[in-house]
């Protein structure tokens, strides 16, 4: 029996001191929201998954990646992420044990209800529409000279997925997951913001009408630099560099991530003493 729904969010073990942070925040801001948390993760030890779960209910999953005979991935994938960053796609398998599966970057302080996420759309997915981005700024090296590219709109405004949802109401979600992989595999070179490149041209490939009715909007994604209304904001997402754990200051990430540091969990060797002795 499917449960309802899950959070999910996932990166590499270095970042395990942010994703408990986000589940602290979630615990705070949203205890009702899902019924557990799902990290997909590249080796996080027993130990931290332990002391994870006894902030909220998390499964943890090990990624396998099907991309290890790629070898033509950008640096921008290789080095700027990491190829954790196509977990996104086992959203969609993730579907086949929950009803409502919401990914969320762990980049993130949640400072309101998301509540609403959970009303299922007709579509069967919700994702932010960019309104300063194109698809093809997705994208990079000479993708224009790719011929099975021609029949897609590049000019589209693009999606940004730091934030989106997906429904049982999707059809053939299986199918979807396939085919992210297989467009990724030929897509790799030309790759710039990878996901988000191949989910754009899937949305169209099978003519998904993503956000149509409700979109999730700005709100969701603030960056904390921006000048905003607090009334006005439901995430504040720390995207580009610096982040809320290398320079960038937020109250309540460093109130989480101090009492995480108190539960015994892993830190960033960054913010160690040891590792400032050495510099």
């Amino acid at each position: 029996m499917k449960k309802n729904t899950a959070i999910v969010t996932g990166g590499t073990s270095n970042d395990v001191p942010a994703m408990a942070c986000l589940v602290m925040n979630i615990k705070d801001t949203n205890p009702t929201l899902a019924d557990e948390i799902v990290i997909f993760h590249d080796g996080i030890s027993e130990k931290d998954q332990k002391l994870i779960n006894s902030i909220f209910p998390t499964r943890f999953i090990l990624y396998e990646s099907p991309f290890n005979d790629v070898t033509d991935f950008g640096d921008v994938v290789t080095k700027y992420f990491s190829p954790m960053v196509f977990c996104k796609y086992e959203c969609f398998k993730l579907l086949e044990d929950y009803e409502c599966v919401i990914w969320t970057d762990y980049d993130v302080v949640i400072v309101d209800d998301l509540s609403e996420l959970k009303e299922k759309s007709s579509s069967g997915i919700e994702i932010m529409i960019s309104t300063s981005g194109h698809i093809y700024n997705a994208f990079q090296g000479n993708y224009s000279n790719l011929n099975f590219l021609k029949k897609y709109d590049l000019e589209r405004e693009g999606l940004c997925m730091s934030l989106f949802v997906l429904c049982d109401t999707l059809r053939d979600y299986k199918d979807l997951y396939a085919w992210c992989i297989e467009y990724t595999k030929r897509l790799a070179q030309y790759l710039l913001l990878p996901e988000q490149a191949v989910v754009n041209l899937l949305l169209q490939e099978f003519d998904i009408k993503a956000g149509v009715t409700r979109i999730i909007d700005k709100i969701y994604s603030v960056h904390p630099s921006d000048s905003f209304k607090p009334s006005a904001v439901k995430i504040l997402h720390a995207y580009g560099q610096p982040k809320f754990w290398n320079g960038l200051y937020n109250e309540t990430w460093e109130k989480n991530y101090r009492h995480w540091i108190k539960m015994g969990g892993t830190p960033y060797e960054h913010r160690t003493v040891k590792y400032k002795l050495k510099l």
